[in-house]
């Protein structure tokens, strides 16, 4: 795979065209949150560092050091990542793949590429490793991959090209959800579908592609549709125990599923502003919510907004570790007070 077949980051494959082409730094540091590809743009940038004829494209895919870069056999290519039951990677580990390696030279490619997962270096260990980053031999290049570039000390910055990751548009990511199913040889997840989790994943590929694939947001999603929809014939009894039993026992996902909650009154006050097909985010889910406005005329602005208040006051809530039944309870019985005439 090339840069050009990596979907989105334009930008920065652009960038990194011209650094193939031009001068070539020896040290880059790929930045960007859980899930946004930096393993896949760092491997694609080694791939490139050890192809025999990059492009402004990147690897020529064609080479024997491409060959044996995608079939896992290329002995010039280092990955340092914490051992198994390990947090960070070990200093001892570090003397050994790194700084008792770079003196040798590569056997088959231009250079040896060292990529190094910086989320799991601790100062001592950045510190170590700086000794080899500061006057690297001729053919080495080092390739860090980090969540937070103020996780890596101001010595190391002052000694490295930053590549910052974008986050990515929902058409870039329901490419990627289609990619993904084509290459998985599953069925295409349907459109309106793939622009919710597209949305919901805030510009992550990696959260998109997890939710794409998890069953219980499915059911968290129908779940949260099902507590606005029969709120108005809904017992108060039903409500305490039933629903409050669901969100007790999902717990774990509460944040979750409290943005499911917010999306679905923001929807419900957008189609009580205009009530247009496809301005909402839940598309899938919009004929229900209409015919839900339709059937309960009384329900005004002031009732879905005094509905997210409360929605928002639970989740306020359990930041200053508020009891999370009591918070739940008032959250669920004020919903039911906007919400059930």
């Amino acid at each position: 795979m090339s840069f050009k077949r990596i979907i989105g980051q334009s930008e920065l494959k652009k960038r990194l065209g011209s650094v193939l082409s031009g001068h070539m730094p020896q040290s880059f540091l790929i930045t960007g949150a859980t899930g946004m590809g930096k393993h896949l743009m760092a491997e694609e940038l080694a791939k490139a560092l050890m192809c025999s004829h990059p492009t402004v494209n990147g690897a020529c895919e064609k080479c024997n050091n491409c060959v044996y870069f995608d079939a896992g056999t290329h002995p010039d290519i280092k990955r340092i990542e914490a051992t198994e039951g390990r947090k960070n990677i070990r200093i001892a580990d570090l003397r050994t793949e790194v700084s008792g390696d770079i003196a040798v030279n590569a056997q088959i490619a231009p250079r040896k590429v060292y990529i190094i997962n910086a989320d799991q270096l601790g100062n001592e260990s950045q510190n170590l490793l700086l000794k080899s980053l500061e006057e690297p031999p001729k053919g080495v290049a080092f390739i860090l991959m980090v969540s937070d570039s103020s996780r890596i000390i101001p010595t190391i910055m002052s000694r490295i090209t930053e590549l910052k990751l974008k986050t990515y548009s929902v058409e870039e990511i329901k490419d990627i959800l289609t990619a993904k199913c084509l290459i998985a040889g599953k069925e295409e997840i349907p459109d309106e579908k793939a622009s919710f989790i597209a949305s919901f994943s805030s510009g992550i590929p990696g959260r998109a592609l997890a939710l794409s694939e998890d069953d219980n947001f499915s059911e968290e999603r129908d779940r949260i549709l099902d507590l606005i929809l029969n709120m108005p014939s809904c017992q108060l009894t039903d409500l305490l125990y039933d629903e409050f039993s669901f969100w007790d026992k999902n717990k774990d996902r509460v944040e979750e599923m409290l943005l499911l909650l917010l999306w679905t009154l923001g929807d419900l006050t957008a189609l009580l502003a205009s009530p247009v097909k496809g301005i909402i985010k839940n598309v899938d889910k919009e004929d229900n919510l209409i015919r839900f406005l339709s059937d309960n005329k009384w329900i005004t602005f002031t009732n879905i907004s005094n509905a997210a208040n409360a929605v928002t006051e639970f989740s306020r809530g359990l930041k200053v570790n508020v009891n999370f039944e009591a918070g739940c309870c008032s959250m669920l019985l004020k919903l039911h007070k906007e919400l059930a005439r």
